[in-house]
């Protein structure tokens, strides 16, 4: 099967001591202080077997993803940008819906014909997190894409505790290939999902919400929170690519943060209440940061969910003058997350397939990750 394959060179930067076990596995804690001179190549592998609690999908539609982007850029050393867990060489690609063809011996959740999607990250269920009630961040992790061969391939091996059915998005979406399309942008919309209502508290419908950010991950949040009931969803993004497509999904409050401050954006439309809920989802946080703080309303919910490369300038003051509260988010994994997003979309409160504005064959992924990391889309997509 042909599929998409990131390598790179193992070279720890002078002064990083990666563990024997992660050198021998090639598995990188910190791949940006590893990984060097990355390269994409489009390869035949072969098809992978389902193991016992596994199930073969066909991938019909995968997106390009941010942390995708990140592991083809670099730095001027040529170390990758992407801070966290790899294991090289490795398919890439975790955003995806598609077909099950065949199931291991002992899967009895799903069949073959049935068209699902998948959560990222494969946990233990054993270790203390998982037993804590914390998956996503599973001592035994592996993840699809990152660790594990993903998405942007023909077939791709699934465990199927990962995988969901997503049939119900039937009643929005006449024909297969648009539950299909649709499917593939449930990934993204959990990321943001998972922040608000599965680790920010009291989070209630009329909120004012700003998106520091618009790019996949912010337009699909942006989605989410329109369907949540948000009383305001303002964006502040300086690519204009990237405004006109917030603008074309029916957003009004749409600025370029280098030319219209965001607290006179910020003051304009909450009428001097600030914004109950900040999302830092550009990971530009020197930027970000000053302007979230500069606009707190009373009680304010800073959910960050970017992967930023350094740490962000904050005042406590500000928090604490304003009761206000920030919450690390990554990830989506168990706690209803994908079901929640798979009902808003069935019930038509959510509806992704406007961000998408290119799409790729397989055989030109690699263009397609080129084209992500321009940032002038909404989403990328690789048709398979």
């Amino acid at each position: 099967m042909r599929a998409l394959v990131l390598d790179a060179e193992w070279d720890p930067r002078a002064g990083y001591d990666p563990s024997e076990a992660d050198a021998e596995s090639r598995r990188a804690t910190d791949s940006g202080s590893v990984w060097r001179d990355p390269r994409l190549r489009l390869e035949e592998r072969d098809r992978p077997e389902p193991g016992p609690h596994e199930a073969l999908v066909k991938v019909r539609y995968a997106g390009v993803c941010g942390s995708d982007v990140a592991m083809i850029e670099t730095d001027d050393e040529g170390y990758m940008h992407y801070p966290a867990y790899t294991a090289l060489p490795n398919v890439l690609g975790h955003e995806f819906s598609g077909e099950v063809v065949e199931t291991g011996a002992e899967t009895t959740r799903v069949e073959p014909g049935d068209l699902v999607t998948a959560e990222v990250t494969d946990y233990c269920g054993r270790c203390e997190a998982c037993r804590r009630g914390f998956p996503g961040h599973c001592d035994n992790f592996e993840q699809l894409g990152f660790t594990v061969p993903g998405a942007f391939a023909e077939y791709v091996a699934v465990p199927e505790k990962l995988l969901w059915d997503v049939s119900p998005l039937a009643a929005v979406h006449d024909a297969r290939e648009g539950v299909l399309r649709a499917a593939a942008t449930i990934e993204p919309s959990t990321i943001t999902y998972h922040g608000l209502f599965g680790r920010a508290e009291g989070i209630r419908p009329g909120d004012y919400y700003a998106f520091h950010g618009a790019g996949p991950i912010g337009l699909t949040g942006m989605n989410v929170a329109r369907a949540a009931g948000a009383g305001a969803v303002l964006a502040f993004e300086p690519a204009e690519p990237r405004r006109a497509v917030a603008r074309e999904l029916g957003f009004e409050h749409v600025f370029d943060p280098t030319e219209t401050p965001p607290a006179e954006a910020v003051a304009a439309v909450t009428d001097g209440a600030g914004v109950d809920v900040h999302v830092e989802t550009a990971g530009a946080v020197e930027q970000t940061y000053p302007a979230i703080g500069a606009t707190l309303a009373e009680g304010a919910n800073v959910v960050h969910i970017s992967n930023a490369a350094e740490p962000a300038p904050v005042d406590t003051r500000q928090y604490q003058g304003n009761a206000a509260q920030v919450y690390g988010a990554e990830g989506h994994t168990g706690d209803r997350i994908y079901p929640g997003v798979i009902r808003l979309m069935a019930a038509g409160h959510l509806d992704n397939t406007g961000i998408v504005t290119s799409t790729f064959d397989l055989s030109d992924a690699p263009e397609a990750v080129r084209q992500a990391k321009r940032r002038v889309d909404g989403k990328v997509t690789v048709e398979i």
